[in-house]
């Protein structure tokens, strides 16, 4: 007697096929956990959050400045060029304000970041730690599970953890220097998914893609001048 195979009932291979889908994502993040904790990275968050600090209270330009002139000191070859330096909107979880990207890669970013008007909303919730240095102006957070707000001054340094989300709140002048680390195009769909289904501003989802790829290029660059180096 031939066995037939019989085919699964339609329940049962949609239940099947997602469960080889929630493995494939799993087996992703668990691969992409471990190439971020083994990598070695360029900057480290405490270094970004000393030198904001060391500049905090100045009007936010002149910090920015020094700050740019400083890193390009420590980190050559690894900061974009002043021709590639542009204040870019940005349109995410409901607020409104402007990024200045400085660097860019796979794992890691740094970027100027603030608002001249008020302005607030959902932060995002991320696969990276992301840590915001404030230069000038007041930065209000609730965090998610608590029914009181924290306030945030010049010098003060505040954490982004991965897989966290809060409300955030900017004051008019709040200005300060962000750093990023973790799987940085993740971070992107919730950086630009305003201006796709909301503001429709592809001018700026132009703007914003470009100097991320020069990031990635210059990244790229400095790994090859490196290599050929040892």
């Amino acid at each position: 007697m031939r066995w037939v195979p019989t085919r699964l009932p339609g329940w049962a291979g949609q239940g099947l096929r997602a469960a080889v889908v929630v493995a494939l994502l799993a087996l992703l993040v668990q691969g992409l956990r471990g190439w971020i904790s083994s990598k070695r990275f360029e900057f480290q968050p405490e270094e970004i959050a000393q030198l904001a600090r060391h500049h905090a209270g100045l009007d936010h330009e002149l910090a920015f400045s020094k700050i740019i002139v400083e890193l390009r000191k420590k980190h050559p070859g690894h900061i974009l060029p002043d021709e590639d330096l542009q204040w870019v909107f940005v349109n995410s979880g409901g607020w409104m304000g402007s990024m200045c990207l400085l660097h860019a890669s796979l794992t890691e970013y740094v970027l100027l970041f603030g608002t001249a008007v008020d302005t607030g909303g959902h932060s995002g919730r991320y696969w990276a730690d992301i840590s915001d240095t404030i230069i000038s102006g007041t930065f209000r957070q609730l965090k998610e599970g608590t029914t009181k707000s924290e306030i945030y001054y010049p010098g003060d340094t505040i954490m982004h953890r991965a897989g966290e989300a809060t409300s955030v709140q900017w004051s008019a002048g709040t200005w300060m220097v962000e750093y990023g680390r973790g799987f940085i195009p993740s971070t992107l769909t919730f950086a630009l998914a305003d201006t796709i289904f909301s503001t429709q501003d592809f001018l700026t989802l132009f703007y914003t893609v470009r100097v991320y790829v020069k990031g990635l290029l210059l990244e790229a660059s400095a790994y090859f001048v490196d290599t050929g180096s040892k």
